[in-house]
């Protein structure tokens, strides 16, 4: 059984993103992180995808909230709460991933996996507003930290391609940084 936290307007929204992701986890392997973009650009900003509950951030660090969970496993969407000063370390993805910021705006500094050193090594800093979307490839070709650098909370909609139970666990891989 699906796994749909939501009410009213929402569940439509959030059926529609969910069949969309569906679909193109039916595709070729290699372009599933591109079309699960696409989803979100299209379904990922709809008003009332977010209920409030779905807003709360805590102070211990970003918040995640269960938005659905597939029942075959393939993904699950997840909305994270940023306050301000919040970032994630950094990492890449075991697994495919994209996301959309809905509200504020994130800070994503991008790094290079150095193999001879062991080491990430930062390349860029971006800022995303909302209605970017980004996706990424498992593995360290795609090595980031995202954050709140501002003054407000700010809120991204992510999805893994990894089942609800190992979003926690199984998602990204650390990197050391030089």
């Amino acid at each position: 059984m699906n796994a749909v936290m939501e009410t009213g307007a929402g569940v439509a929204q959030l059926g529609c993103l969910a069949q969309a992701i569906e679909a193109a986890c039916m595709g070729p392997a290699g372009d599933v992180p591109t079309a699960v973009a696409q989803a979100l650009r299209r379904y990922g900003g709809a008003p009332g995808l977010l209920k409030a509950e779905h807003r709360i951030g805590t102070a211990a660090g970003y918040a995640r909230h269960l938005l659905y969970a597939d029942a075959k496993g393939r993904f699950s969407v997840v909305a994270l709460v940023w306050l301000p000063g919040q970032y994630s370390p950094v990492h890449a993805h075991y697994t495919w991933c994209a996301y959309r910021v809905v509200e504020g705006a994130l800070q994503e500094e991008r790094y290079r996996w150095n193999a001879q050193a062991g080491r990430a090594e930062p390349v860029e800093t971006m800022v995303r507003t909302a209605g970017d979307t980004v996706c990424g490839h498992p593995g360290r070709e795609q090595i980031h930290r995202l954050g709140n650098g501002g003054v407000e909370p700010a809120i991204s909609i992510h999805v893994y391609g990894i089942d609800a139970d190992r979003v926690a666990t199984h998602v990204n891989w650390l990197a050391a940084v030089s």
